[in-house]
């Protein structure tokens, strides 16, 4: 492996277990067992290596959604997509975790947080249009994007609930799972039977 991704790799694992604002290039280095300078040779400082996490991050969104979008034609399905995204997002839950450190960042990071997140908007949004197709809610397509914008935020939160940190990527997907399945529960119009 590459040392860029050595230290991206590490970064990950540093920032999960202890948070963006805990550490520092030297702790990265550090762990790596690599000299400060070495890291310092891949990427100018932290800010550029959140910057190429997110990026990362957009990138393996971007691939999950390609390779579910036409395949979403039943709950199940859905469900898959929704399990798929999450361990997605368990794998860089520090982004979730520290929202408030990226939000008020420099102004690199700051963008790069913003457009991750209005993707994760518009994935979820797309996500529960497509959920229409099969399973109508019922609801007009604004009152639809606020109930996909609250799913997000649902999803949001278990990525970044202390109980969840330290639970492997398939037990917080299945968590997430349920509760966003829970939340769509009230909008499931079981079918006419034909017989009446």
């Amino acid at each position: 492996m590459k040392t860029r991704d050595r230290i991206l790799e590490a970064s990950i694992n540093l920032f999960n277990r202890a948070g963006t604002v805990q550490v520092n290039c030297v702790d990265i280095a550090a762990e790596l067992g690599i000299s400060p300078g070495n890291l310092y040779y891949h990427f100018r400082g932290k800010e550029e290596i959140l910057t190429a996490l997110m990026a990362e991050f957009e990138l393996a969104l971007l691939k999950i959604y390609q390779r579910f979008s036409d395949q979403i034609n039943s709950d199940d399905d859905f469900r898959l997509y929704v399990h798929s995204l999450l361990k997605i997002g368990h794998h860089f839950r520090f982004l979730f975790r520290d929202q408030s450190a990226f939000r008020f960042a420099d102004n690199a990071v700051r963008r790069s947080w913003a457009r991750m997140m209005r993707q994760l908007q518009q994935i979820s949004r797309q996500m529960l249009d497509k959920r229409e197709q099969f399973e109508p809610l019922g609801l007009l397509v604004n009152l639809r994007h606020e109930l996909a914008d609250n799913l997000l935020l649902n999803g949001l939160a278990t990525l970044s609930l202390d109980q969840n940190l330290n639970d492997d990527a398939e037990t917080v997907a299945a968590r997430g799972v349920a509760a966003i399945t829970m939340l769509l529960a009230p909008y499931h119009v079981p079918p006419l039977s034909t017989s009446q």
